[in-house]
């Protein structure tokens, strides 16, 4: 299983494509297999823990869950400040 720095970094790196397509991440609830886990996506749609726009919550379960998801792993917002929109 990778570390919590490195799936913070595929998140970004998902935030990042995901508007390389769209303008927004409001209505995101997508699901992604990384590192040894099951991520949900969540835009403010979703999430009331994304307060800010771009920005994603991330919800981090063990891959291969079967019965019963558990509590995440690990949990954060991404969130892109106003430099890193116009990079």
């Amino acid at each position: 299983m990778k570390t919590r720095e490195e799936l913070q970094t595929f998140c970004e790196g998902y935030l990042y494509g995901l508007l390389a397509y769209a303008d927004d991440t409001q209505e995101e609830d997508g699901w992604a297999i990384w590192g040894g886990y099951d991520i949900n996506f969540s835009g403010a749609d979703y999430s009331s823990h994304v307060q800010s726009k771009p920005a994603l919550r991330v919800d981090a379960y063990k891959a291969g869950w079967t019965k019963n998801i558990g509590d995440p792993i690990h949990s954060f917002t991404i969130e892109l400040n106003d430099q890193e929109q116009t990079a």
